[in-house]
């Protein structure tokens, strides 16, 4: 029989781990007077908080149906928006670290017990491979723990170095493994902020562009023109949009025929949810009798760059392209 644990459980365990072995290792970093221990121990803490934003983005999914009114979209971006605020905390906290790793190079201070620092660095690592067991398919959380052994390795070096030799510049390992911790906490979370605010500044989603997606509208039969062309991501995983398009015909049967040829475009690109607004063409801008060519194409021009459906003057700075 094999025993199933739910990814909640999962990430419930590891924050109670995370936890507990947080307010132990900071303790003993304040007690040895290691910099590199207490870079580590709130390292960890950044991670906690990246497990219970994780743990509450699992349970408001669960009950999604207990969304806000207000929030249209549900809970859709708590994961995201917390993922925001934990790479900026985390950045922050690398630039102190690394600040602090400084002062420490200018005034050395003597690391009381580098024994006692060992046995945390590796009580961490321990813990981060249990982790990483229960973490095991959750690869947002799990590249977290990977990147704590790591610092824990580097934790038991520099209480290695510290213990084992006697040379006058060995207490140096301590500052100086804080200050690789550091380094490693702001490469981390750069990305992750850039990644996190590209998606809350609305991009498009990474390989769609917009130009290619108007041209293959506007080759579609019976579709004139494409304006207020928008397309966005709600989070990592959907994306959605919203176009005027111009018609010829107008008629509701002839328009659902066309907007099914529409959506199957822009499910061709990774986007299943828009909203598409139909505009019927001036009556003198579709072809009567036999139009040239070019006046043809002047006239598509000329009402791709202007909204048949518009807002007055007053409100017109309200609008999203305002």
């Amino acid at each position: 029989m094999v025993l199933k644990i739910s990814r909640a459980t999962r990430l419930t365990v590891v924050v109670v781990i995370s936890s507990a072995f947080f307010v132990a290792e900071i303790s003993v970093g304040f007690y040895t007077h290691s910099l590199a221990l207490v870079a580590d121990a709130f390292h960890y803490l950044n991670d906690l908080v990246g497990f219970v934003v994780a743990l509450v983005a699992l349970k408001v999914v669960s009950e999604a149906d207990e969304s806000p009114k207000a929030l249209s979209f549900g809970w859709q971006r708590a994961q995201l928006l917390g993922a925001f605020f934990n790479g900026v905390l985390l950045f922050a906290l690398g630039i102190s670290i690394f600040l602090q790793s400084i002062e420490r190079f200018i005034t050395l201070q003597r690391v009381e017990n580098p024994k006692l620092m060992f046995i945390m660095g590796a009580i961490g690592l321990t813990l981060n491979l249990i982790s990483a067991t229960f973490l095991h398919g959750m690869l947002g959380v799990l590249t977290h723990v990977i990147g704590d052994a790591a610092n824990n390795l580097g934790v038991m070096a520099a209480a290695l170095v510290i213990w084992f030799t006697h040379y006058g510049g060995r207490f140096y390992a301590d500052p100086g493994t804080s200050m690789g911790i550091a380094i490693m906490i702001m490469l981390s979370s750069i990305p992750l902020v850039r990644r996190c605010g590209i998606i809350l500044l609305e991009s498009a989603p990474n390989g769609v562009d917009l130009e290619d997606v108007k041209h293959d509208i506007e080759k579609i039969p019976g579709v004139l023109s494409v304006h207020e062309l928008h397309i966005w991501r709600l989070n990592q995983h959907k994306a959605l949009a919203s176009v005027h398009v111009m018609v010829s015909d107008c008629s509701v049967p002839s328009f659902l025929k066309l907007s099914k040829t529409i959506n199957e475009c822009f499910h061709a690109y990774g986007i299943h949810s828009t909203t598409i607004q139909p505009e019927m063409a001036h009556p003198e801008t579709i072809a009567v009798g036999q139009p040239t060519v070019e006046t043809e194409r002047v006239s598509q021009i000329e009402m791709s760059e202007k909204c048949q459906v518009i807002c007055g003057t007053l409100c017109e700075e309200l609008t999203c392209c305002g």
